[in-house]
């Protein structure tokens, strides 16, 4: 599901066609008028990137630019990154039985098939964990989330909640405690520092470690530099983080999630005859949470390859490769701002790839060879 495997010479391809991309494909009117509309709904601020220049950059209802603020779940999608550049080095396989490590796991019938990318998909059958995660208490919780039951099979149903990455990070914690480091430190020196980013603060359990499923405050400008490496392909400044083709196993869906890949929501189903639009976070405070997500998509307006980091409040990372888009939208609690919405306004005028957005007429603003990168129903 999700976006097909490639060779990683088309996909690096794919991304340096994109890149030589210089001219604007969202228009000013567009622009302006999603901000009107994030104005409305407790947004707070509006940067666009595209082609490597900021076209648009606006902070409002009392957010300045130099104000870090809570991510909240936008912080997954770094470990979905730095999953696939533990696997290019040899730390881990995403295939592997997470029980090769967890030696606890190994006699429990269930826990013993999860592999790492069952727990980056959230398709594990681990039990949420919100609330022992999440709570106030004296533990470590990464030990804590080894020890929570596994509910349904694996890979029966989406279960979004903290316990997946907790978990994830154990397993990192096991493999690089040999190499003498930290999680933390691995993510610092692999993403953090490479990107220029600043992390002001780090939500973190009472024995140091962070959380992965929501722990980082940064700025909109900080935060976009992880988007624009995301739509480089890989790179940023001048240097490769991770390589194209690993990058591209970030955005490949499940049956039971097409919308969710590893750590990052995808738009691959847009074009499926079935697909349904999903207000992400407002389908996750719905109860019982949903565990079926088939056909799935986030925006019938927006491109199939876009890629989004979703955070609680509305905080947003938006990622088109094919138009060499990154935009963050952060804002806070108050009226409900849904993503179908804001996309098909600041879309709404734009050219971009396999079809403009009204679908009636073909754009040549992408070579047709690259349209396989789009999911096709």
């Amino acid at each position: 599901m999700g976006f097909p495997r490639l060779p990683s010479v088309l996909l690096i391809v794919l991304f340096s066609a994109a890149a030589g991309k210089g001219q604007a494909q969202l228009s000013k009117a567009s622009i302006a008028a999603a901000q009107k509309y994030s104005a409305a709904r407790s947004g707070i601020a509006l940067i666009v990137r595209e082609g490597g220049t900021t076209r648009f950059e606006k902070y409002y209802n009392g957010h300045r630019a130099e104000e870090p603020l809570h991510i909240y779940s936008g912080t997954k999608s770094f470990f979905g990154v730095l999953a696939v550049i533990a696997e290019d080095e040899g730390i881990l396989r995403l295939d592997e039985y997470v029980a090769e490590t967890l030696t606890e796991w190994r006699d429990d019938p269930r826990k013993s098939t999860i592999t790492i990318r069952d727990l980056l998909n959230f398709t594990s059958g681990l039990e949420t964990g919100f609330e022992e995660i999440y709570g106030r208490t004296d533990a470590d919780k990464l030990t804590l989330a080894v020890g929570l039951d596994v509910t349904r099979e694996r890979g029966a149903s989406f279960v979004y909640g903290p316990s997946h990455l907790q978990v994830f990070c154990e397993v990192l914690r096991r493999k690089l405690a040999k190499r003498g480091t930290s999680y933390a430190a691995y993510l610092d020196r692999k993403l953090i520092r490479p990107l220029d980013i600043t992390i002001t603060r780090w939500r973190a359990d009472n024995h140091g470690n962070v959380i992965p499923s929501a722990g980082m405050h940064m700025t909109g400008r900080d935060w976009i530099h992880f988007g624009e490496m995301v739509i480089q392909g890989g790179e940023w400044g001048g240097r490769r983080l991770v390589a194209t083709e690993d990058l591209g196993k970030c955005f490949h869906g499940t049956p039971i999630n097409p919308a969710f890949g590893l750590c990052f929501w995808l738009n691959s189903h847009r074009r499926d005859p079935q697909a349904r639009e999903v207000d992400v976070e407002e389908f996750l405070d719905l109860e019982p949470m949903p565990e079926d997500w088939s056909h799935v998509c986030l925006s019938k307006a927006a491109p199939t390859d876009l890629v989004c980091s979703i955070g609680s409040n509305f905080q947003r990372l938006y990622m088109v490769p094919s138009m060499q888009l990154a935009v963050v939208h952060l804002g806070k609690r108050g009226n409900k701002f849904r993503d179908a919405e804001f996309l098909e306004i600041l879309f709404q005028d734009a050219r971009f790839g396999e079809e403009t957005t009204s679908g009636d007429r073909k754009s040549k603003s992408l070579p047709k060879f690259l349209r396989i990168f789009q999911k096709r129903p």
